[in-house]
């Protein structure tokens, strides 16, 4: 017999065996397995575990953070500004947890004005990003059909202070959908 068909026939052989599922037992009733036991892991989280975020409630002064799945998303913001009417404002800064990444929101209030204290104002008129700055290209976008909601839950006239609340659907630069919870800013506007 040729040398390369023993080669052929004994790496037959190997893989033919090797691919089998092996069970080892140490006593007692042998149970009926009918379904595969393997289980493949689950990521936990989407992001890399940032110990900045996990304590950071977005409740402080020029602070932001979002969930994303199981990944909790933080930052701070360096800028908030509201157009002249006060019915609109966008603010934006980077993630805690990689200079690279950043978010910009811009929320539209079309038939309200921040021009007095105000509460539970709720719009569907935002755009919501989340970026990384080295491609330069967006990990996250709202698009005006996707259902992106702002709740300013109070709006301070005289410090000028907004706190609210964001979630809703967004979409990933390759296309596929991502649903943003438990989203929170606090901003000083301009």
């Amino acid at each position: 017999m040729p040398k390369t068909l023993v080669i052929l026939l004994l790496l037959f052989v190997f893989f033919a065996v090797s691919c089998k599922k092996e069970y080892s037992y140490e006593g007692g009733a042998i149970p009926v397995i009918s379904t595969d036991t393997v289980r493949v892991p689950v990521p936990v989280n989407e992001f890399p575990l940032c110990p900045a975020c996990t304590a950071n409630t977005g409740s402080g002064l020029s602070q932001w953070t979002f969930k994303s799945g199981n990944s909790v998303l933080c930052g701070s913001v360096d800028t908030a500004i509201s157009n002249p009417d006060r019915n609109a404002f966008t603010f934006f800064g980077p993630s805690s947890c990689s200079g690279d990444t950043g978010m910009v929101m811009t929320v539209y209030l079309i038939t309200d004005s921040l021009n007095r204290d105000r509460t539970n104002i709720t719009t569907y008129h935002n755009a919501f990003y989340f970026y990384e700055r080295v491609t330069p290209s967006y990990i996250f976008m709202s698009q005006n059909s996707s259902g992106f909601t702002v709740t300013i839950t109070n709006y301070d006239h005289q410090a000028r202070i907004c706190t609210g609340t964001f979630v809703g659907s967004a979409f990933r630069n390759n296309g596929n959908g991502a649903s943003i919870t438990s989203g929170k800013f606090k901003v000083k506007l301009l």
